[in-house]
């Protein structure tokens, strides 16, 4: 297995999937390539300055599906997470 990035074989033990098309933007498919690799694109791109700033947003919509997916929204392990939505988001 090769880094998408770098093209040189990764170490089982060194492997992180990227997703080409991020999955925030509906990405599925992922690519092999070195954690320091997959760290420094992502750093070049500004990607975790731009997630750092979702934070609380992205923990709502996490918790938001404890409501809404096929054999999670009724589920007793998941009550800690839409009680946690209920206090801190909605409205």
């Amino acid at each position: 297995m090769t880094c998408l990035f770098c093209q040189v074989a990764i170490e089982p033990d060194d492997v992180n999937m990227h997703h080409p098309v991020y999955r925030s933007k509906g990405g599925r498919d992922t690519r092999p390539s070195h954690k320091a690799c997959h760290r420094s694109f992502h750093s070049s791109q500004g990607d975790f300055r731009e997630w750092g700033k979702l934070g609380g947003q992205i923990t709502a919509i996490t918790r938001l599906w404890a409501f809404n997916l096929r054999g999670v929204k009724d589920h007793p392990a998941y009550d800690f997470d839409r009680a946690y939505y209920v206090a801190y988001y909605a409205r």
